[in-house]
């Protein structure tokens, strides 16, 4: 069947050869063209749904409570309506989150408290000097008990034993 095909293309005139070339490349073409259309039309699929992060209880820039001073009470210290960052010593490491002892600076009654800070996945971690760092829940797995830290929050920690934090620096 070969021999038969390849002497019947070979008692083709060169236009009748030119012809069949030119049938040959639009049939490749439009083969091509429908491989491209037909993987770009396919579904795209969709990413896992990831998992919903602890909203916090309160606006992000309206202050706690916890030691506030009650109305007839003169506060301690006179602090700014928005605080958006603590330092402390780490005390108890969890898969989410971190307790740490804080040193009151966010209360106006300046009591050192625990604060739990939520960890999400564009919270920074960073080593001390800042010349390393981690992102999300990997930055948990490089502290300890112990550590002295600073925190800074996208939100109002005024007041607050409980927030998201952006970023933790290691002293």
């Amino acid at each position: 069947m070969f021999k038969f095909l390849r002497n019947k293309i070979q008692s083709l005139t060169e236009t009748q050869l030119n012809i069949l070339t030119a049938i040959l490349v639009l049939i490749n073409i439009g083969i091509v063209i429908f491989w491209i259309n037909f993987w770009v039309n396919l579904p795209k699929p969709t990413p896992p749904p990831t998992e919903q992060q602890p909203t916090p209880v309160t606006e992000p820039f309206e202050p706690g409570e916890i030691g506030e001073p009650v109305e007839e009470e003169e506060p301690l210290v006179e602090l700014p309506l928005v605080i958006s960052n603590t330092s402390g010593t780490v005390k108890e490491i969890q898969t989410d989150r971190l307790i740490i002892l804080g040193d009151g600076s966010n209360f106006s009654d300046q009591k050192e408290r625990e604060l739990a800070l939520i960890f999400t996945d564009s919270t920074v971690a960073f080593e001390p000097g800042q010349k390393i760092r981690y992102l999300g829940f990997e930055g948990l797995k490089h502290l300890k008990v112990g550590d002295l830290i600073t925190i800074s929050s996208s939100e109002n920690i005024r007041g607050k034993t409980e927030f998201i934090v952006n970023y933790v620096n290691k002293l």
